[in-house]
């Protein structure tokens, strides 16, 4: 059986921006996905039914009430084509994590080499909630995802694993852009970057999305390298 480890890995394969629209329950316009091949569309297709039928029967059931087979049954696959998109139930409920290791780390090693490592992690950070805010089928599906995770005990590995492979996204990320891999303080700040930018995420889903995630995380972070530690930037 894959690790949760394993599974936050395989998804950390591209996602577009027809591929998160395809979260939206009210789907996206035919002509919006017609440069795709067939195969392709239909994978999208497939993938969209799996992914929102075992969210509605989490939402409706509970996480651990809820079997692969009625999930299958509900998006209309078989069991077989269902494990071809995810390995298993948690990997289904991690599915938008992979989109924002993916999108984090290219925004990071492709930042401006004017800013600091830490400088880049945290800009970086900042863009990718504003495309998270931006982008209802995301923020949605990561509602939704962190409301299942919370309320199911068995999930307790899937929600420490999320979080320390993020860090391992960013370190890695980091060192792309030439940090040195010995440099342990460098690698301690930038885990407390994200930890701190994962919380601020959290409390914006929990409050329902009902304030600003890019100007709280902004708002957090500039205590962190200001009232706590003297008024150096990051």
């Amino acid at each position: 059986m894959a690790t949760h480890s394993e599974e936050f890995e395989k998804s950390q394969e591209p996602l577009g921006n027809t591929v998160l629209r395809l979260l939206d329950s009210a789907g996206v316009p035919e002509s919006d996905i017609l440069p795709l091949g067939k195969r392709e569309r239909n994978k999208l297709h497939t993938l969209r039914a799996i992914y929102q039928s075992a969210l509605q029967l989490f939402d409706a059931q509970g996480f651990d009430n809820t079997t692969v087979e009625e999930i299958s049954t509900s998006a209309g696959v078989t069991q077989r084509t269902l494990f071809n998109y995810f390995p298993t139930k948690e990997s289904i409920v991690s599915f938008p994590l992979g989109y924002l290791g993916r999108s984090l780390s290219s925004r990071v090693r492709t930042a401006s080499v004017s800013l600091s490592p830490l400088e880049a992690l945290a800009e970086g950070i900042l863009q990718l909630f504003e495309e998270v805010s931006k982008t209802p089928s995301l923020s949605n599906a990561l509602r939704l995802g962190y409301k299942i995770v919370n309320s199911t005990p068995s999930l307790g590995e899937l929600n420490l694993a999320r979080r320390s492979q993020l860090y391992m996204v960013a370190w890695k990320a980091l060192l792309e852009r030439g940090v040195e891999p010995d440099d342990q303080t460098l690698r301690a700040a930038s885990s407390g970057i994200v930890a701190c930018s994962l919380a601020s995420m959290f409390s914006w889903l929990e409050a329902d999305m009902r304030f600003s995630l890019v100007e709280l995380t902004r708002s957090a972070l500039s205590i962190m390298s200001q009232d706590l530690f003297g008024e150096g930037n990051l």
